[in-house]
């Protein structure tokens, strides 16, 4: 195998762990760029300049290194961001390494439109040729070509051309000189898509951390739900922990998944508003399993996850339409994506990142699921919800109770079909390709979904356990711990450490709000933690004022803000007049019906003053600005977040 000590920056002042895949491009330097236009054209004129590939950037996942000529780039193909080296004919790239048995290398090739800055001066441009993409392999007595590939050019920029390509290599114990070479017309923007080497194992530890969007934990039977709506989930359960007090971050899908792949609440990270996307200094869970050695992938439904938002950061390939919202088989879809990746990706360790917006509304899943739950004369057998109370504006209409409990139930189909398309058959074929024992399986939601609990409904403007609690199960490799359910309170943002706890990864030097899970289910750590939850005033233009939530053991605090006049008048339906300091005890009180502050006074006092010490010491963060493109307004409609 491949030895690639690395230095886990943030992570560890010790150069541990043995890595897993060696990346070609976190390895290049400027010594190993034997030959590149790039070395000379970028110093000519603007005109000559050869250009970088358009929906493009440097790469600056953490552990890739320098980047000499701006080689180490991230390109979105389709609706998927990969990593690449951009390598316009004639580029060679060569590295020094040793080889071990069942050595792999491992790679895609493509080109996209192209051309330099200076057209013909006739204004047209004369055909091209292609680009051979060739790697070749030199011993101290031989020098051979071990792949060889001719891609035509694209067509036009929104075809370009792609392959991806496996080559197990001669059994040489000694060191080699491995070789990426293309070869064609310099107008090409050819590039080699995450050429990695490693040692195909059939028993290399990964971990599958799986979000289901707008998953109350309520309604699964592992939480006590009485409809048979997660069999498949309960299954999972009964292998793993079940963690039944679960919270968190935001009641709403941007700031929630940012605490979830950096464990830093909304009030750290400080993405709050759709047109704000992460510092691009956070580290991710997947920046350090990259560094770990896994191979980092994604596939999810976009929108509020997508790339632009700086999700990609740390993963090989991240993927945007897997949950596609257009689309009512979402669930289904990414199934079937993921199974085809896990058959040509089982033999190396990874990690996978799995998201669908399944059970968000609208609710229009394929029969049987849509009407499992239905009465015969349900008065809807699919609703766009959102639409149909006439948008953020009719979040607090009233429905009578048969018309409440249709939208329960279509909303219970979606969790069923969930169920039965992506997790029943996920399990099932990890098992099929012999992965299953020693893969690690974190099963989590963003946030819930409020069916008028509190005279509201959707997520996203209100802080009740409807909204915030989510389900947390964990089966662990070898099925440890088996069958624990776990009552204390916990946050998304322990998710991040206890998957670095499992496989040994030093965490204690980043910055972190979450804390390793691993201790709560030895039993060597018995209280209840801190859970941290707000929202950002009038977020998507919704006139909802700012609240925030946290705990004191079994006692939650929420403060609300008061609407204003111009709020209030935005409204189809009054919202409800809301205290502005609640306190409710989870266990004794589970819906929050009884606010005790008027009782509690002493402890409101103390928690707001924490509260306060929390926001003044968050530093400051440098979250950029983004303009919504066309492609993501339509997502964004389509869930309901636009009108």
């Amino acid at each position: 195998m491949i030895l690639l000590f690395l230095l886990l920056i943030g992570c560890s002042k010790e150069p541990v762990h043995e890595s897993r895949i060696y990346r070609f491009i976190d390895n290049l330097s400027r010594e190993n760029i034997l030959h590149s236009p790039l070395l000379y054209t970028q110093e000519e004129s603007p005109e000559t300049r050869i250009l970088y590939p358009e929906m493009s950037r440097p790469l600056i996942d953490e552990g890739s290194g320098e980047n000499p000529l701006d080689i180490k780039r991230k390109i979105k193909l389709g609706g998927t961001e990969r990593n690449i080296l951009f390598c316009p004919p004639k580029t060679q790239l060569s590295y020094k390494i040793k080889l071990q048995a069942n050595s792999v290398v491992e790679f895609g090739i493509g080109m996209v439109k192209g051309k330099m800055a200076k057209e013909n001066q006739d204004g047209s441009e004369k055909e091209k040729r292609g680009v051979s993409f060739a790697v070749l392999l030199e011993t101290k007595e031989s020098k051979k070509i071990v792949f060889q590939k001719y891609l035509s050019p694209p067509v036009d920029e929104e075809s370009p051309v792609f392959s991806w390509h496996s080559i197990d290599l001669p059994n040489i114990r000694e060191e080699v000189e491995l070789s990426f070479v293309t070869e064609g017309d310099s107008r090409n923007r050819s590039f080699w898509s995450n050429p990695i080497l490693y040692e195909r194992k059939e028993k290399a530890q990964s971990v599958i951390l799986i979000s289901v969007d707008t998953l109350r934990a309520d309604h699964l039977g592992c939480y006590g739900y009485a409809r048979e709506t997660s069999p498949h989930i309960d299954t999972l359960a009964q292998e793993g922990v079940t963690f039944l007090n679960t919270h968190a971050s935001s009641p709403w899908t941007l700031p929630s998944h940012v605490s979830l792949l950096t464990s830093l609440h909304g009030v750290r990270h400080q993405v709050y508003h759709d047109d704000e996307s992460m510092d691009p200094i956070l580290v991710t869970l997947a920046d350090v399993l990259r560094q770990y050695g896994l191979y980092c992938a994604a596939f999810t439904g976009g929108g509020f996850v997508s790339s632009i938002y700086g999700f990609s950061k740390g993963f090989d390939t991240y993927g945007e339409d897997a949950g596609n919202v257009f689309s009512q088989d979402s669930a289904e879809h990414l199934f079937r994506l993921a199974s085809e990746w896990l058959d040509s990706h089982k033999d190396k360790g990874f990690f996978l990142f799995m998201h669908t917006y399944q059970p968000h509304n609208p609710y229009d899943c394929p029969y049987p699921y849509k009407t499992m739950f239905l009465n015969e004369d349900a008065k809807w057998r699919h609703l766009d919800l959102m639409n149909f109370l006439g948008g953020k504006p009719g979040i607090f209409k009233g429905l009578n109770e048969e018309e409440r409990q249709n939208v329960i139930d279509l909303y219970d189909g979606e969790i069923r079909y969930t169920d039965g398309k992506l997790i029943g058959p996920l399990v099932e074929k990890l098992k099929k390709i012999g992965i299953y024992d020693q893969t690690m399986i974190v099963f989590t939601s963003d946030h819930g979904e409020e069916f008028y609990d509190h005279q509201g409904w959707g997520h996203g403007h209100s802080l009740y356990d409807e909204s915030l609690k989510v389900p947390l199960v964990i089966k662990f490799p070898g099925s440890r711990f088996k069958g624990k359910k776990i009552l204390n309170f916990v946050s998304l943002v322990d998710i991040f450490p206890s998957i670095l706890e499992e496989f040994g990864i030093h965490w204690k030097d980043l910055e972190m709000d979450g804390e390793s899970l691993i201790p709560v289910i030895r039993g060597k750590e018995r209280g209840n933690r801190m859970f941290f939850a707000d929202i950002a005033p009038n977020v998507l233009d919704s006139h909802i004022p700012q609240r925030i939530s946290t705990n004191r053991g079994e006692e939650k605090l929420i403060l609300n803000n008061r609407f204003s006049r111009e709020d209030l008048e935005f409204f189809l339906s009054p919202p409800p007049d809301l205290n502005p300091v609640e306190i409710y005890n989870l266990v004794q009180d589970p819906k929050e019906q009884r606010n005790i502050a008027d009782s509690r006074s002493d402890l409101a006092n103390q928690m707001i003053q924490e509260i306060n010490k929390i926001y003044k010491e968050a530093k400051k963060r440098k979250t950029g600005k983004l303009e919504i493109g066309e492609e993501l307004r339509k997502q964004l409609k389509t869930l309901g977040y636009i009108r």
